[in-house]
């Protein structure tokens, strides 16, 4: 909060005292940003059909195995990983195999810790001993050269589907499936591991004669995992996602109805709990435990189900058991046959989950205060390492430091002591910055590394650690990441007064789900607001609730509610700001589907509604606000103030400073402020002497402000 500029297109601030017509005009800009024109419009809101099967030898090479297996009896495994993608493409593959095709099979997850990711020829061997014939990989194998090999040693047939990146040679096996190959005939490639199983099974139902329907319950696990595993949701992932959705939103009306007729007193046939003939609850592959795992995070409303949801309640619970140890509770969760079996696989998981949350606060605390930091403010990446922190939620923190630090993050734990430890752990990155690329520059420092663009799994020996921190800060000053991470900005959808939009609005932006990688829940910025409200809620009071007030239509006083998540810390700061502006996503109340909720992602200290916008950014066609806005003008304006503080001065210190400078017509806001310390402490004018602290050195007589490669980094020019 205070640390990011708000940027927008030309266009898209709207203006106007009627909220159907602001209504209309925001759903323009939306749909222009992403390139939706009239002829497509209808198809994008409203998918009716599954993408077709890709016509690819490969697919149909695999379903074919599969098939001769089944008719030949052949003992068929399925080795799948241990995350949300990997669990539910195990769960889709098997489920398919024994309930509808009759096979004799079976399921592999590996263990996290015990194991690692991906097929190994230990573990085809153990197979082999079990009676396999067939194994077939899910969200695993790309490179699993190894284990192929001793598959054929062995004579077990391989087939492997993934969706990873392939190097230049692949695995020698029956068939590959991944859209990711040089020589795939999928149109779309960005499908997630449980996206190509249930096309695997798509393949072999055409096959078969088995109608989409049959197939349902399928759609809404590939739904969870194309959300969880933050691939683009564009094209067949969208298309996916949708109807996943609108397939569980109609199962939970389904059961809802349940309830009510046993409520009402209509009769059942026998224990109305597990009855499983009802297609409401148990017709559809994975209901018993995709309801109650929508009803243990708390999603009860048959209306207010978003990807959104999915993403933050959902998924981490999926997760949750392979983070900890133990992915099996996860998938028989999804394999329950009977309500109460899944009942009590869903608390299972929210038993985990919150132990999740507990070690994953612990390590980041300590990763910030326990001298775990191994990078600095001058390097374009953070890189903490400890000796026992739980390497399953490495992935988890290192999100939260590159959101923390709006930089790459690598977040590493000793796993193999001895005089040049290994260390194990995960990376992640910020958008437009490919953590997977970058790695593989500098791969000569690893001792193993794989993964996505924003996301990847590292081994590195202690002795490696500072020279792989100087060559991604290398690579990524190559790139600009160093001036993208000095100069974080939001980029807002659209700009409009906070007084003209209501639930209209919200089922407007709503028409856009799902949200997630590659297709963003919109950014609004909510102009003329007055802040009424701020209190903190949720565990260890980590959340802020806010309440603004806004002139409506007619000059009425309207009320808006809005939740900032992780923002607690800030409540006492945030409480004393009067007119502000936010930059949220409204939406329906999940709780209270009839009130209109603000998701909070930042609060600007000032009302955008009566400042002039700054046209040109970067040369681009980017326009921002003039309390955004740094130039050298306002830096000896603020310059010359802290020359009147105190030689030691505190944030406390700087707030009064902006206040002054406010009063007198300057548009100080903490933005501005915040930057301007920050040139100065980069050109030696001010010494920073802790979190809070700092200095004036008045020994410096001059300088050239664009020796800061903070101040050009955010120079904004203005042009007619």
């Amino acid at each position: 909060m205070f640390d990011r500029r708000w940027i927008t297109y030309p266009g898209n601030v709207i203006r106007g005292t009627d909220p159907v017509k602001v209504t209309e005009l925001t759903e323009a800009a939306l749909l222009r940003s992403r390139g939706i024109d009239g002829s497509s419009v209808n198809a994008y809101f409203a998918p009716s059909s599954l993408p077709p099967v890709p016509e690819d030898p490969s697919l149909d090479a695999a379903a074919e195995l599969i098939l001769s297996a089944v008719e030949e009896g052949v003992k068929i495994s399925v080795f799948g990983d241990y995350d949300c993608d990997g669990i539910c493409a195990s769960a889709i593959l098997y489920h398919f195999l024994v309930n509808y095709l009759e096979a004799d099979a079976d399921y592999i997850i590996p263990d996290r810790f015990g194991e690692g990711y991906g097929i190994t020829p230990e573990a085809v061997t153990r197979m082999c001993e079990q009676g396999t014939g067939l194994i077939v990989t899910v969200d695993n194998g790309i490179t699993a050269f190894d284990a192929a090999a001793r598959a054929e040693e062995l004579g077990i047939a391989m087939v492997i589907t993934d969706h990873h990146l392939s190097g230049e040679t692949l695995p020698q096996c029956a068939a590959l499936v991944d859209p990711h190959v040089p020589d795939s005939s999928f149109t779309f490639r960005d499908e997630c591991g449980a996206g190509v199983a249930f096309t695997l099974i798509r393949r072999i139902a055409e096959e078969l004669g088995i109608g989409r329907e049959e197939l349902e319950g399928y759609l809404m696990c590939t739904a969870i995992a194309t959300v969880g595993d933050s691939v683009p949701l564009v094209e067949n992932n969208r298309v996916y996602v949708r109807l996943g959705l609108d397939a569980m939103k109609r199962l939970k009306l389904c059961s809802k109805r349940e309830f009510m007729a046993r409520r009402d007193g209509f009769p059942d046939d026998g224990d109305f709990e597990d009855d499983e003939s009802d297609p409401g609850s148990g017709g559809a592959p994975f209901s018993y435990g995709i309801i109650a795992l929508l009803e243990a995070s708390g999603i009860y409303s048959d209306s207010a189900l978003t990807s959104t949801d999915i993403a933050f309640k959902v998924v981490p619970k999926i997760n949750a058991a392979g983070r900890l140890g133990s992915a099996e509770k996860a998938i028989n969760l999804l394999l329950s046959e009977t309500r109460t079996e899944a009942r009590e696989a869903a608390a299972m998981l929210i038993r985990d989950n919150s132990l999740r949350k507990n070690i994953e606060q612990e390590i980041f605390s300590d990763a910030l205060t326990g001298g775990k930091m191994l990078t600095g403010e001058n390097d374009s990446i953070v890189l903490c390492a400890g000796e026992d922190w739980h390497q399953g939620v490495l992935g988890i923190v290192a999100s939260r430091l590159t959101e923390k630090f709006n930089r790459p993050a690598i977040v590493l734990t000793l796993s193999e002591d001895g005089d040049d430890p290994l260390y194990k752990g995960s990376g992640r990155s910020v958008e437009n910055i490919d953590i997977f690329s970058a790695l593989s520059a500098c791969s000569g420092h690893l001792e193993r590394f794989g993964g996505h663009t924003r996301a990847a799994g590292v081994s590195i020996r202690r002795s490696q650690f500072k020279p792989l921190i100087e060559a991604l800060s290398e690579y990524f000053g190559g790139l600009g990441g160093k001036a993208a991470a000095q100069a974080p900005e939001y980029v807002a959808d659209a700009v409009v007064p906070g007084g003209m939009i209501d639930m209209g609005f919200a089922d407007m932006i709503n028409a856009f789900e799902p949200f997630g990688e590659g297709n963003k829940s919109p950014q609004i910025v909510l102009t003329g607001l007055i802040l009424s409200g701020c209190s903190r809620f949720g565990a260890d009071n980590a959340h802020l609730r806010l309440v603004f007030s806004a002139i409506g239509p007619k000059g009425v006083l309207i009320r808006l509610e809005g939740v900032m998540f992780r923002a607690g810390n800030l409540a006492e700061t945030v409480s004393k700001l009067k007119r502000v502006s936010v930059l949220c996503t409204p939406r329906r109340d999940s709780l209270r589907p009839d009130q209109l909720l603000l998701l909070v992602t930042d609060i600007h200290d000032f009302d955008l509604d009566v400042e002039k916008t700054l046209p040109y950014m970067y040369n681009g066609t980017y326009i921002t606000f003039e309390s955004f806005a740094i130039d050298a003008d306002f830096l000896r304006v603020v310059y010359k103030g802290i020359a009147t503080l105190p030689e030691r001065f505190t944030f406390g210190d700087l707030n009064g400073l902006r206040m002054k400078l406010s009063a007198c017509g300057n548009h100080c806001s903490w933005y501005r402020l915040r930057c301007s310390v920050e040139i100065f402490t980069e050109l030696g004018l001010v010494k920073r002497l802790s979190k809070t602290e700092f200095a004036v050195d008045r020994s410096v007589r001059s300088t050239d402000l664009e020796s800061s490669s903070r101040f050009m980094a955010l120079r904004t020019d203005t042009a007619g």
